[in-house]
């Protein structure tokens, strides 16, 4: 892949020791080692918000919910009866 972007951070020392430290025990870059942990955290993160895991009985009674037909509120049906017609000019 081609890394054509580039960030700056500012940590602290003892931070920065820490994820040398690491680093060098897994035998990669520093920059390696950050881009590796930085772009899985961001996947996990991207996929928790953008799925929904549910229980077999949750999930039955999600889909049962969407199976029913729409109720409309009152509320709303009464604003669109008493909402003028709209009009459409050229």
């Amino acid at each position: 892949m081609l890394k054509d972007k580039r960030r700056e951070l500012r940590i602290a020392s003892q931070d920065d020791d820490l994820i040398v430290e690491a680093a060098g025990l897994l035998g990669v870059s520093v920059s390696e080692f950050l881009v590796d942990r930085a772009v899985s955290d961001a996947q996990r993160v991207v996929e928790a918000h953008h799925s929904i895991s549910l229980q077999p009985d949750a999930y039955r009674r999600f889909l049962d919910a969407l199976d029913r037909p729409a109720k409309t509120p009152k509320e709303l049906l009464r604003q669109i009866r008493a909402s003028r017609p709209i009009k459409h000019v050229d």
